[in-house]
């Protein structure tokens, strides 16, 4: 098991602004299921669900966006979304914002899986300064929207943004203009299913600005495995890969076995990063993905981190990433923390959560982590609140998003009334830096590994005109493996035949031999 230390905000710097209250709620009310959109400027909007009961208990609920300035400041009072019928249900925005801050929110409106009370996707759109520009519409209406997460939406910089959902054991795909007239015809992501299972669900999408189309999704299949697929389309809506009637897998087939929701960004016309979850050992493994030439050419899947504490799935916890356009990367997901404090009644159990999060960087194209695991989230305390209770552990997933020099963190924490209230705090990208639990990359003159903790080790070498060696020592001492390659400079995968454990490369580098320690989990 990988052991990562935690830092908390009270040890370094890069905080901008100390956790605000997103704004304040009915007595009883409880704010959650956060999402959050930047633009370029450091402006941002948040939206979130006002929920009458727990959201387990699916009860009456409603919607509300607020734009804020850099600072945190409000450029607007909370904004209520106005539902089909007062008594509707409201569930799960999505929220994005393009480079001039132009905003859509895209949300399910009388949401069910019953045929009787179909679901409608509803859309506004909002003008930089938190105005809405548009009445609230309906995208698609008398969808049977299926699983959770089931909607998602990207904004261009160009007047255009695509959605996907899920319907029944589909994915379906279409293009809007900001003011949600249709720019094409619904299609599929896939080809057409015969039966169940396989069940594709958690769609997630990324428009870039000339058009092209990244769709992500799950595949539940018959052995009961998760696994990470994507097909990629152009602004015709005419596959741009050669086409895959199941959809192209993420991780190209690898041993995960039980994938998360994917999140995909483009980074500029030509190449996207992929973030997901999957379980390569005991406990799920942030990975990360670059794909380039419009998703013609891939690099190499990078293991980022692992955490025994981790919530990933997307209910009741799940994780959040945003890239900047200077190809920085922050990622968040809940920790839950558990003990039995009552020795009276030992039986008891007790949880409490916190928001977590790494920064990273894209680098030859492969998005690498430059920071430990932190905490943000108030540290334990006295209004900390036990969240177990009716036989259920109740957290709130996190979000995130970033322009080039700042960072805002949003999250839902109980109050002393166990209602859940919703933060936000802003950091600059300095957050974390200056405290690892090791270098998440090492640079050693001609040779560098890009991470030293993994389910495999990837190796990077430069400058070999007489090809690459090295040598792998366990801990022992024992000689038992060798690295070759004839090439002057390139990339080397180790560790996917070898057991978990401490491990030593040593390399021939000049005049001296250097060595650097591993550690493989499994």
């Amino acid at each position: 098991m990988l052991h990562l230390s935690l830092i908390t905000l009270a040890l370094f710097g890069g905080i901008l602004v100390e956790p605000f209250r997103v704004a304040e709620a009915e007595p009883g009310h409880h704010q959650v299921h956060l999402r959050v959109a930047m633009a370029p400027d450091g402006h941002f909007a948040i939206a979130w669900v006002d929920s009458l009961e727990l959201p387990m208990y699916e009860y009456e609920m409603d919607m509300y966006v607020r734009f804020f300035d850099p600072d945190g400041n409000p450029l607007t009072d909370a904004y209520k979304i106005t539902k089909l019928v007062d008594t509707n249900w409201i569930y799960w925005p999505c929220l994005d914002m393009d480079s001039l801050g132009n905003t859509a929110l895209v949300w399910i409106d009388n949401k069910t899986q019953s045929d009787e009370w179909l679901s409608n996707i509803r859309f506004q759109r909002f003008t930089p300064d938190g105005n809405p520009a548009v009445s609230a519409l309906t995208l698609r209406e008398q969808t049977r929207i299926s699983g959770w997460r089931p909607i998602g939406a990207s904004l261009n910089n160009n007047g255009e943004f695509a959605l996907a959902w899920s319907e029944d054991i589909y994915v379906w795909v279409q293009r809007f203009d900001l003011d949600g007239t249709p720019q094409d015809s619904v299609f599929l992501a896939h080809d057409s299913l015969e039966s169940w299972p396989p069940y594709f669900f958690y769609p997630q999408v990324a428009l870039n600005d000339a058009g092209d189309l990244i769709v992500t999704w799950l595949d539940f299949t018959k052995t009961m495995k998760m696994y990470p697929r994507f097909q990629m389309f152009d602004a015709q809506d005419e596959f741009i890969l050669p086409w895959d009637p199941m959809g192209h897998r993420l991780d190209d087939g690898d041993t995960g076995r039980n994938a998360s929701r994917s999140e995909p960004f483009w980074l500029d016309d030509d190449r996207f990063v992929v973030f997901w979850t999957d379980y390569y050992g005991l406990y799920p493994d942030l990975l990360g993905r670059v794909f380039s030439n419009r998703g013609l050419t891939s690099h190499p899947v990078t293991f980022l981190t692992e955490d025994s504490l981790g919530r990933y799935g997307d209910y009741p916890g799940s994780f959040s990433a945003a890239v900047s356009s200077d190809e920085h990367f922050a990622y968040t997901h809940t920790r839950s923390y558990s003990d039995y404090p009552d020795t009276a009644e030992p039986w008891k159990l007790r949880l409490w959560e916190h928001g977590a999060g790494i920064l990273g960087e894209v680098v030859n194209n492969e998005p690498w982590r430059r920071t430990t695991l932190f905490e943000y989230t108030p540290p334990w305390g006295a209004d900390t609140i036990n969240s177990y209770f009716d036989n259920w552990g109740h957290a709130q997933a996190p979000a995130v998003a970033a322009c080039d020099d700042r960072i805002v963190w949003v999250y839902s924490r109980f109050n002393t009334d166990t209602i859940f209230e919703a933060f936000a705090t802003i950091s600059d990208w300095d957050m974390g830096v200056g405290v690892v639990e090791q270098p998440p990359v090492t640079h050693l003159s001609d040779w560098q590994i890009t991470s030293s903790v993994g389910y495999q080790i990837v190796l990077r070498y430069t400058n070999h005109p007489q090809g690459f060696n090295a040598s792998i020592f366990d801990a022992s001492g024992r000689k038992v493996g060798e690295l070759h390659s004839n090439q002057t400079e390139g990339t080397v995968t180790w560790g996917e035949c070898y057991g978990a454990g401490v491990y030593f490369i040593r390399v021939e580098s000049g005049s001296s031999p250097s060595v650097q320690k591993v550690v493989l989990v499994k």
